[in-house]
């Protein structure tokens, strides 16, 4: 019985999140009573979102269904009483059961109530004369956070924010708390990472439209990528870096757009976000906090601030990879022939096949975000495979694997594929000693959300927390060498 009810509580709420009028009430029309006997309006089912309901004593109703509202019953219901984000009186008859979700139930001395009474996030109360024909059930009703449990803070939220379609209302707290923190979270980008912000800034400026698509696109395609990969198995490890890319590109693309849009109202001032990125900031974020306390239209800008901003962080990202690269150096110059009187020796074949010396691998241009993503991920699958059979020594594998390979040639089995090397910027060997530095840093570049790799696609030496750490580089190479010849 209970499931029952709470399915068909859901289903009353699904219909509630899907009416677009707040106000809206589904009642049938009143009907006059075919008992001449009894005097009033009969109803067959009254449903009422968003607004009140009273019964009066001289009219009846089959059933009563209100979300977001209270519930006063005077006259009589033949079957339910049902009742979302709201409280319920009895003070006649109910033929059926009172369930009361996110609400108080008080049935007066005069109140019936055939049925049982359910309060889930509420409590009753039932005075002395009234009668209850059931089981009364308080859910969480004895417990030592009563007050937090009572879900109180749900129905203001419920009633003031989703039945009005607004992120914010003045009287829900708690909500603003939360708005508090990303403010502070927002601010913070703005003032330690201002290089991103106004990259994404400057693609929101200059492709409005473009950013605004690749957010929608962007909002479809993760969900169904972090679907898809885990059932390749191998792509398990790409969901979390793909979820935490999602989620700074978000926050920093956040930012720009509302730097963007106080630069806008500063430009008629004299200033814009380009000139006093933080004031226009605060700006920004004051528009926006504005326009989501406004019915119907603080969902919308909602929707479309949360598109942009990922869209801006994207595109971003996407710019910056495909931006211009150094050449690659000039061909050394062919040498002249050799006198015919001293034949060519060959070169040895290991010569051939060895790989550059570090200050000719500096010369060539940083390899990118993607790029070494693809190598790590290459990378990673190797060591998954190996660790599968060592068990809890993976992470000992992991560092010996990476630490061996960066000293003994300065790539691994991915950068061999994707023509990567690693190197030092003084132009020394890399040595054991700074490979596994390096391989310890790179579990910081990952501790803190991924931050340290996705570092990568912002620096302009592309360069992650590990190889600032550890004073590398990555370049890409012309062709790669195979570790065979090594």
């Amino acid at each position: 019985m209970k499931t029952v009810i709470a399915m068909r509580l859901l289903a009353l709420a699904a219909l509630g999140l899907a009416m677009f009028c707040p106000s809206a009430s589904l009642a049938q029309a009143p009907e006059t009573n075919p008992d001449n006997k009894k005097a009033g309006i009969h109803r067959d089912l009254w449903i009422s979102i968003g607004k009140d309901v009273e019964l009066r004593a001289e009219d009846s109703a089959q059933e009563v269904v209100v979300i977001g509202g209270k519930a006063i019953i005077h006259g009589a219901v033949d079957a339910d009483v049902e009742v979302i984000g709201g409280d319920v009186e009895i003070d006649g008859h109910v033929g059926g059961q009172v369930v009361a979700v996110m609400g108080d139930v008080h049935v007066s001395p005069k109140g019936k109530i055939d049925g049982g009474l359910l309060s889930v996030g509420g409590s009753s109360e039932v005075a002395e004369g009234g009668k209850v024909g059931g089981q009364i059930v308080d859910v969480s009703s004895g417990i030592g956070l009563t007050r937090f449990l009572r879900l109180g803070w749900v129905r203001d939220w419920f009633l003031h924010c989703v039945l009005e379609l607004r992120p914010l209302a003045p009287g829900v707290v708690w909500m603003w708390w939360i708005a508090g923190f990303f403010f502070i979270l927002y601010f913070l980008i703005a003032v330690l990472f201002p290089h991103p912000v106004q990259c994404c800034a400057a693609q929101i400026s200059a492709r409005p439209a473009t950013t605004f698509a690749v957010g929608v696109l962007a909002k479809l395609a993760v969900p169904i990528l972090c679907v898809l990969l885990p059932v390749t198995i191998v792509g398990v490890v790409v969901v979390p870096f793909l979820i935490v890319a999602a989620l700074l590109s978000v926050l920093v693309g956040k930012t720009a757009l509302l730097q963007c849009v106080g630069g806008k109202i500063g430009g008629r001032f004299g200033f814009s976000s380009g000139q006093r990125p933080l004031p226009a900031f605060l700006m920004g974020a004051l528009l926006i906090t504005l326009l989501y306390m406004v019915p119907v239209i603080g969902l919308l800008v909602f929707c479309i601030v949360s598109c942009w901003a990922l869209g801006a962080g994207v595109t971003a990202i996407c710019v910056a990879l495909r931006s211009t690269r150094p050449p690659p150096p000039p061909a050394p110059a062919v040498p002249l022939p050799p006198t015919p009187s001293a034949p060519l020796a060959p070169a040895p074949a290991a010569s051939l096949a060895s790989p550059l010396t570090p200050p000719q691998a500096l010369a060539y241009p940083r390899a990118g975000f993607w790029e070494r993503m693809g190598a790590g991920f290459l990378d990673l699958v190797l060591v998954g495979l190996t660790g599968a059979w060592v068990g809890p020594l993976c992470l000992l594998v992991a560092i010996a694997y990476f630490s061996g390979l960066w000293a003994w040639r300065g790539t691994t089995v991915g950068g061999v594929v994707l023509n990567l090397q690693v190197v030092r910027q003084d132009g020394q060997p890399l040595n054991f000693l700074a490979a596994f530095v390096r391989s310890l840093a790179a579990f910081f570049s990952a501790a803190i959300f991924f931050l340290g790799f996705f570092w990568i696609g912002w620096d302009r030496d592309k360069q992650g927390w590990h190889d600032k750490i550890a004073g590398t580089v990555v370049v890409r190479l012309p062709r790669a060498v195979s570790l065979v010849c090594y």
